[in-house]
């Protein structure tokens, strides 16, 4: 994925895009479970559930769509364990509305 130009702005857009999908592995799981403090089978029960394709566990949104790890300022409360699909973007894939959503790519995009 050619992003040349891309930096983050911090303004936490990918985090609030409509029906945003994160699976998270097992591996995942329990980096984060541990990171929070909790057992693998409580995050499962409480900060996951079954995706959409039924074809593993995604995390949890807000009813706004949000991510339920976005803290009011804009910054990711398991930042150092995020999933890879969060740590990835956009270097590794987007979605057809990334560039809508995401002022980084847009900015990387009018400066190349």
């Amino acid at each position: 994925m050619d992003v040349e130009g891309f930096e983050c702005l911090g303004c936490g857009a990918c985090c609030r895009i409509p029906n945003g999908i994160v699976r998270v592995s097992d591996e995942e799981i329990a980096r984060i479970a541990g990171f929070l403090g909790m057992t693998e089978q409580e995050f499962i029960a409480n900060e996951t559930e079954i995706a959409p394709d039924r074809k593993g566990l995604i995390l949890k949104s807000r009813a706004d769509d949000s991510c339920a790890y976005l803290m009011e300022d804009n910054r990711c409360r398991i930042h150092p364990v995020k999933p890879d699909k969060c740590r990835s973007f956009p270097y590794e894939w987007t979605n057809a509305d990334s560039y809508e959503v995401c002022a980084g790519l847009r900015r990387a995009e009018i400066d190349v």
